[in-house]
């Protein structure tokens, strides 16, 4: 019975460690068990500075501010000549051409702390992930729709999570002054025909 306490006893340390609610009374994670997208991004109904699909001359592309690293096909985003205002673009070439991949992002006259995008994570020539400390933008054909999660009191650090055997993912971590344990962070997994991210792991050390 000793070694069966012992064990029972490394196991709901090891829960705690991790994160994971598995004892009556543990307390809640901090972060969300799911991340439910909506149809549409915020600003998208405000302005669309080119029809999808249409390229961006040499004198346009200069604007392309952020853009994902590595391979063919990237993606970024653009401000029309250093405008307020973001909008997503793909390339099939690493960058050398552009093309408009889909309806306003933000604008920094409104609202633009909480919805300028700051990093874009390239998933291949259709799927994309655009997100800053409080949203994700997620497109998975081609730009023609997107879908968006806020979380407008969130201050989030979220980066690439390579998922094994294939998938998108996210690792979601605290930023600077968020309500957040130091050092932990969650695992997210896109489920893209619910249009909401999984959480399949966490560490709340």
């Amino acid at each position: 019975m000793r070694w069966l306490r012992s064990m029972s006893a490394a196991l709901a340390l090891a829960a705690s460690s991790l994160g994971v609610a598995g004892a009556a009374g543990a307390a809640p994670s901090p972060y969300p068990a799911s991340l439910t997208m909506r149809h549409g991004l915020t600003f998208s109904t405000t302005g669309r500075a080119l029809r999808w699909g249409t390229a961006l001359t040499t004198a346009q592309a200069r604007w392309v501010t952020i853009e994902s690293s590595g391979g063919a096909d990237r993606w970024g985003v653009w401000r029309r000549a250093g405008g307020p205002a973001q909008y997503p673009v793909r390339s099939a070439d690493g960058g050398l051409r552009w093309v408009a991949a889909g309806p306003q992002l933000s604008s920094d006259w409104a609202g633009g702390s909480l919805f300028e995008v700051t990093v874009v994570i390239g998933e291949g020539p259709l799927s994309a992930v655009m997100v800053s400390h409080s949203i994700i933008d997620v497109t998975t054909d081609g730009g023609r729709q997107w879908y968006q999660y806020l979380h407008a009191t969130a201050n989030w650090s979220i980066s690439r999570y390579r998922v094994r055997g294939g998938g998108i993912g996210l690792r979601v971590a605290p930023a600077s002054f968020a309500r957040l344990p130091r050092g932990s962070y969650a695992l997210y997994v896109l489920d893209v025909v619910g249009h909401r991210w999984r959480r399949v792991a966490q560490s709340l050390r």
